[in-house]
């Protein structure tokens, strides 16, 4: 808007000198046309005066109206080329923004892959403690349970023999009616024992 009023107050002294110059060239051709005769091209003073106003009015649109504006129209021309430039350059940088956002959102999705996969390792190594912690606890606990078993074993074997002895031992004085000695005592307990054991 401010470039078309530079323009109309460039272009006031052509409007200026046309009123003042060209319209009575006009006025004084249409008079002399009054008193010559009529014909297809009269060849006259006016014909010079149209030609030299018709020059300087193309000099004076020149110079105020065809310089401005070829010159506005450049500048108008310049600047759409300059804002796309602008455009393309600011079109550019967006579409290096995004491929750099996707670059870094494959990136961070491999890492967050690394991630779950390394934790889930860990799981597992995790889990495989532990089950080898239980199978040893268990078999702690087997052994311990067999060692209770077999004290246990022995004990009951040994009170059954000597219950076994002292049975076998009034029982053989019931036989034999008289008292049996210290050492027929472990004699018949041995072998009795021996029995048992072979038996077993």
């Amino acid at each position: 808007m401010k470039r078309v009023h530079a323009l109309a107050i460039r272009a006031a002294p052509a409007w200026i000198f046309f009123l003042v110059v060209w319209l009575p060239g006009i006025a004084l051709a249409a008079e002399g046309a009054a008193h010559e005769e009529p014909g297809l091209i009269n060849l006259n003073i006016t014909i010079l005066i149209q030609a030299i106003n018709f020059l300087i009015l193309v000099l004076l649109l020149s110079k105020f109206l065809f310089k401005p504006l070829t010159r506005f129209l450049a500048d108008r021309s310049e600047g759409i080329a300059k804002a796309l430039d602008e455009a393309k350059t600011a079109r550019e940088a967006a579409a290096k923004a995004h491929e750099e956002c996707q670059a870094q959102i494959r990136e961070t999705q491999k890492e967050a892959a690394a991630i779950r996969e390394q934790v889930r390792h860990e799981v597992e190594a995790e889990r495989q403690r532990m089950l080898q912690a239980s199978r040893e606890e268990a078999q702690r606990l087997v052994a311990s349970a067999k060692a209770e078993i077999e004290a246990e074993t022995r004990r009951a074997k040994a009170s059954l023999r000597e219950e076994a002895v002292g049975l076998a031992l009034g029982a053989a004085e019931r036989l034999l009616g008289r008292s049996v000695s210290t050492e027929d005592q472990k004699r018949l307990a041995d072998q009795y024992v021996r029995d048992l054991e072979s038996k077993n």
